[in-house]
């Protein structure tokens, strides 16, 4: 079944940043003088407004860049005869890196400064926590124009949010669960290694069987490169399969934690969407294309058994790899992939074929 996005990534995005909240009142929103009010006109006459989130979704967050979005907003009125050079700058102490800008404001003129400081990966925390926005306006000088600190929300690294509100819909997330595919985690190389001792060559080579090979020995190639995959997580991690109650999709009202895949690794167990998110993650380490197939109360991985071909997909029940053999899980998975289609469930969207390559290139990137 071809891929496709159902919705547009970046409508998504905006609407997940309009339920996150937007302050654009109280101390993120003022006209100040060197800071202290002063009827809203700051040093040299310039005044300023300020609207910024007043939480962070780490997994969201870090697409903001890609998808052209802010986290904070500045707005920097210059009612004056001549032109002004004001420093712009915003960071939250201790998760994010300082975001620096040095701006012209025209005479008699305005301009509009967005700003997403960069999240300190390794900052993220593992459980919901509070933390502080501090951003200062000055002159070139030095001299302060505004300056505020206030209280954000930081979220868990492993909080996902299948579906948001703007108030009347809801609106799927979904597509996002692909930064939770992270290849590059210190701990896939090690998985990959250990699988690769299970493979007939001891190498783990991905999508190298080459352009004489027929359809059938892509198949075979590409379901070896997955088994020893399979009988590492089997062997030597020792997955266990833990059910874990979850509601995916638009009914969905409440974050939902989904374990990041080192920690899926070192806790020994997943549940359906754990695993998914693990697997594509170590197939996509070594150059395969995973899909995340996400049905109303079940997730699976699937991937194409040959380079940039969408519709040729082979399919895995990861919540078997603890309790079954290789083929099992394959037989299972493709037939519930199957029985998607015959249901007409991902022509309507109840369920969802999400490649991981093309939402890369929509811009959804690892979270790690």
């Amino acid at each position: 079944m071809k891929y496709r996005i159902i919705i547009c990534l970046s409508v998504l995005l905006a609407v997940l940043v309009l339920s996150a909240g937007c302050t654009d009142a109280g101390p993120a929103s003022s006209s100040s003088s060197g800071g202290a009010n002063t009827g809203g006109v700051g040093a040299g006459g310039i005044s300023t407004e300020v609207s910024a989130m007043d939480s962070i979704l780490p997994s969201t967050y870090l697409q903001l860049d890609d998808f052209k979005m802010n986290f904070i907003e500045f707005e920097i009125i210059n009612p004056t005869d001549s032109a002004m050079t004001v420093v712009v700058e915003s960071e939250i102490p201790g998760f994010t890196e300082k975001s620096v800008n040095t701006v012209d404001v025209p005479a008699r003129g305005n301009i509009t400064i967005g700003q997403a400081p960069s999240l300190r990966t390794s900052a993220i925390p593992a459980e919901m926590t509070t933390a502080t926005l501090h951003y200062k306006i000055a002159l070139t000088d030095g001299t302060r124009i505004d300056e505020q600190t206030y209280p954000i929300k930081i979220y868990a690294k492993d909080t996902m949010i299948w579906a948001v509100s703007d108030g009347q819909d809801w609106n799927d997330m979904t597509p996002f669960i692909a930064a939770w595919v992270t290849p590059h985690a210190a701990e896939i190389d090690p998985l990959v290694r250990k699988a690769a001792g299970y493979s007939a060559d001891n190498t783990i080579t991905g999508y190298q069987c080459g352009d004489t090979c027929s359809d059938a020995e892509w198949q075979k190639y590409s379901d070896d490169q997955v088994k020893a995959i399979f009988t590492a997580l089997k062997n030597d991690y020792q997955i266990t399969y833990i059910n874990s109650p979850i509601a995916y999709g638009k009914e969905s009202e409440n974050p939902q934690r989904v374990r990041l895949p080192k920690d899926a690794l070192a806790q020994k167990s997943a549940n359906c969407i754990d695993g998914t998110v693990l697997y594509a993650s170590a197939l996509e380490s070594i150059g395969m294309t995973p899909h995340i197939i996400i049905l109303p109360t079940h997730a699976f991985v699937c991937y194409e058994t040959k380079p940039d071909s969408p519709d040729v997909l082979s399919c895995l029940e990861t919540t078997m790899t603890g309790s079954s053999t290789f083929e099992e899980a394959v037989s299972s998975a493709n037939q519930e992939y199957r029985d998607e289609i015959a249901n007409g469930n991902f022509a309507s969207g109840k369920s969802q074929d999400l490649s991981i390559a093309m939402l890369r290139k929509e811009g959804i990137l690892p979270m790690q």
